[in-house]
């Protein structure tokens, strides 16, 4: 196998596709490091600074992406704080074009590159779907899932008792208006990576398991 500090890769798709999942088969499996931005630029967002406002402002108000810049500057933070021996699973950037080559220049500052742009595809329908379904605890912070972990949206949590509450992002609207971002801002991205040679187009209606071993398959490791 390689050196885990050549192990670089990118996860993308849409919402539900299950990149999380994946990310963290990949860091058991390798050893790798995870970078996932939706988390970085939410940490900063409680930040009392002024980045931290601005970031909030943006995915809290305007629900908007982030500036480029400022994504570029949440992910050196993030990258510093890795190793340099260790690979990284970077998961949900480059978010659009205009932020592919930033991305790039953060690994290659590493001293290393991306070996693998991972695509996970699914359809529109399992998305909402599954996302739809996705609640979390007001108390513990605890997450569930509607019909799988808890009986209803009304059921309290099984670990401390509190009321269950829905991202804004997991409602039919944000779900809509994440994936407009997406097929507005992102296929390009993709367009970029499959010309030249570096995309794995994975189907995300598959079992998580089934992902990994697709992946697995196509990474060449």
């Amino acid at each position: 196998m390689e050196n885990s500090a050549q192990l670089n890769f990118i996860l993308l798709g849409p919402p539900g596709c299950g990149k999380s999942t994946q990310a963290a088969l990949f860091v058991d499996r390798f050893g790798l490091a995870r970078v996932e931005m939706g988390s970085e630029l939410r940490k900063i967002a409680e930040e009392d600074s002024a980045i931290g406002r601005e970031v909030k402002e943006v995915i809290s108000v305007r629900h908007e992406l982030v500036r480029d810049d400022l994504v570029l500057q949440v992910l050196e933070r993030a990258f510093s704080q890795v190793p340099k021996d260790q690979g990284i699973v970077l998961d949900g950037a480059p978010r659009c074009e205009n932020q592919i080559e930033e991305v790039l220049q953060a690994f290659k500052d590493r001293h290393s590159e991306v070996k693998k742009v991972i695509f996970i595809d699914l359809p529109k329908e399992i998305s909402v779907e599954r996302i739809s379904r996705r609640f979390s605890c007001m108390g513990c912070g605890a997450k569930y899932v509607i019909g799988s972990d808890v009986p209803s949206a009304e059921s309290l949590c099984p670990v401390c008792g509190g009321k269950l509450m829905q991202r804004e992002d997991d409602t039919i609207e944000g779900i809509e208006r994440r994936w407009k971002i997406f097929h507005d801002e992102t296929r390009p991205v993709l367009e970029y990576f499959a010309k030249n040679g570096k995309l794995l187009w994975v189907r995300g209606e598959q079992s998580a398991e089934d992902i990994f071993r697709t992946i697995l398959e196509g990474i060449d490791v």
